[in-house]
């Protein structure tokens, strides 16, 4: 391609070569934040006029953004980064990455060889920086003419396999540069005849390696075990994991009415929060509050499709019943929390659902579980009652009636910590559906803001962001992504004056301590930072003020910012009552069944 060549220098020429080829093997989205040292490759972004690139300040941020532009995708983005403590501000993102399977490349650039341990200005150890967070790294030296352009080339062929193959997730390439960095005319810096060996890949637009990514899919000996092992289950329970394709969550959906088999979908399912069942429990998480419940409940197998959950209820019932139980995931990875997981199969989850949902339909069914079923339902309703008669707005309303007001053509991130299990255990599941992303990985809150902006610009529609004080604090840089062309999210802060998880968990009876080390009250808001970045801003008390505030800014199709005030002890108070009043009743339903 010759926009590649002539190139002003070996520094340059070598970030147009491993620019291209990332290109060339399906990388169209860059992430850049500014420095010195990267200076070679952001310009050989800037060039590619194909590519589309991203610019933020904030490394953290950035990384996050990217995280999530390449999981919506399911394709890999690249991070570009100059040397020094702004490597390591990638740091969380790529753990992130790598415990969530998300492809991304990192190029950091790098002090020459003859700087390190030295002294030298912002120099600092990079190559092995990520450590076993990442798929593969190198270290590419500084451009030499004695080294033949397809060592660049093929190094970034061999990133995007390691990065797309499974599991997937993030390779790191670090670059070093000697100075000059700027696109300087260096005479005899190139010589004539140096890129002769890629002549071919010059006069195409075709990667130097073509890799191919294997496919997963099981034989016909597993596929024989599968059918036997299900075809003869009477109390089987289908668990639904998170998915983050249309196309799986379809499949999951058909498979679920074929089996019969009472479903415990997670948030991040894509099948808690509309895309309903006729054998859906959305409830099951408050269900097992009551011990006569799990008592009484008591499949024998477990299927369970896509990635891990969000309640941790449903793992020590998994934990104590001991059931048969299958695993199906698209990856290699180890996700056996519990260690009860007897059979494992990897495959592609779309295509194993479409499988199997055909041979379902053709065996005879077993009515077992109706009755949990029917109960979830009634739960629903004790929900909705105990919602209307509150007259401001809670924790627990805010996760129902947005997953209730959200349009179809919007999507659905949230916040680790309370905004996640609000809408696991009390979302409703006559929600409009589509994708519900969190960083569930590593189970953060930082990066959220900068996550949800990654997400909206890769889907292209509105996305909805459920998040907690803490987690907006921690992110505050990444407010000025939210006017970025292409990015459209509502952000929905839920502020409750600290960290409202930690009033559920054992260390709140301890008063002496918890406010100063554990609730952390901080005293702010968020309407003049709304303002220092130039984004819409309005605090809301009641749920008329959150529904017109919220479909107003549906409407208008630009980013918002939306604060709800709560109050931390009256949230635990207000998560009580309710359980107690789900308690209550299903123990009603169940002795009425007795």
């Amino acid at each position: 391609m010759t926009s590649i060549i002539p190139s002003p220098n070996m520094n340059h020429l070598w970030a147009r070569l491993l620019v291209e080829e990332l290109y060339r093997n399906g990388v169209y989205g860059f992430c850049i934040s500014p420095g010195s040292r990267s200076t070679p490759l952001a310009l050989a972004v800037s060039r590619q006029k194909e590519i589309v690139h991203h610019i933020h300040v904030d490394e953290r941020g950035m990384g996050f953004y990217a995280l999530n532009w390449a999981k919506a995708l399911g394709k890999p983005v690249a991070l570009i980064c100059t040397s020094g403590t702004a490597v390591a501000n990638y740091l969380p993102s790529v753990v992130e990455a790598s415990l969530s399977r998300v492809p991304l490349i990192i190029l950091t650039a790098d002090r020459p060889p003859e700087l390190l341990q030295c002294g030298a200005n912002q120099a600092i150890e990079q190559a092995d920086i990520f450590g076993n967070y990442v798929r593969w790294s190198f270290t590419l030296p500084c451009p030499d003419s004695a080294i033949t352009p397809t060592v660049v080339l093929t190094t970034a062929g061999h990133a995007i396999y390691q990065a797309c193959r499974a599991p997937a997730g993030p390779v790191h390439i670090n670059c070093m540069f000697r100075e000059p960095l700027e696109p300087i005319e260096i005479e005899g810096d190139i010589p004539q005849d140096y890129t002769q060996p890629i002549d071919n890949w010059l006069s195409n637009k075709k990667p130097f390696t073509r890799w191919n990514l294997p496919e997963h899919r099981l034989t016909t000996e597993q596929e024989i075990f599968v059918l036997d092992k299900i075809e003869t289950v009477r109390e089987g329970l289908l668990i639904i994991g998170e998915l983050r394709k249309e196309q799986e969550i379809k499949a999951a959906y058909n498979l679920a009415q074929s089996l019969h088999w009472p479903v415990f979908p997670d948030v991040t399912s894509g099948l808690r929060l509309g895309n309903k069942t006729d054998f859906s429990v959305p409830y099951y998480d408050q269900m097992l509050l009551l011990p006569e419940f799990s008592e009484k409940f008591n499949p024998k197998f477990i299927l369970h499709i896509g990635g891990t959950i969000t309640s941790k209820r449903l793992l020590e019932f998994l934990e104590k019943k001991r059931p048969e139980y299958m695993l199906v995931t698209d990856h290699p990875l180890r996700t056996d929390p519990i260690h009860r997981v007897t059979y494992r199969f990897e495959t592609d989850l779309s295509s194993f659902a479409s499988w199997l949902a055909p041979a379902m339909r053709r065996r005879d069914v077993y009515p077992w579980g109706l009755e949990t079923i029917q109960w979830s339902q009634k739960l629903e309703q004790v929900i909705d009652t105990w919602a209307e008669k509150q007259e401001e707005l809670n924790e627990i309303t805010v996760a129902r009636y947005i997953s209730q007001w959200k349009p179809a053509e919007t999507d659905l991130f949230l916040g680790n910590s309370m905004p996640i299990r609000d809408a696991d255990m009390y979302g409703s599941i006559n929600g409009t559906g589509g994708l519900v992303f969190a960083n569930r990985g590593a189970s953060g809150i930082d990066g959220t803001i900068a996550s949800s902006a990654g997400f909206s610009f890769a889907r292209k529609r509105m996305v909805t962001a459920v998040i907690g004080d803490l987690s907006a604090l921690h992110d505050l840089n990444s407010i000025s992504l939210l006017s970025s062309e292409g990015v459209k999210v509502i952000l929905i802060i839920i502020n409750n004056d600290g960290g409202g998880i930690f009033s559920f968990l054992p260390i709140s009876a301890y008063p002496e301590t918890f406010e100063r080390y554990f609730g952390v009250p901080h005293g702010y808001n968020f309407g003049n930072v709304a303002k220092m970045f130039g984004i819409d801003y309005s605090i809301v008390q009641t749920p008329n003020e959150l529904k017109k505030t919220y479909q107003s800014a549906l409407k208008k199709g630009v980013s918002k910012i939306i604060e709800v005030s709560t109050n931390r002890p009256e949230n635990l108070k207000l998560h009580k009552e309710l359980q107690h009043q789900i308690k209550k009743e299903l123990l009603k339903l169940i002795q009425k069944s007795n």
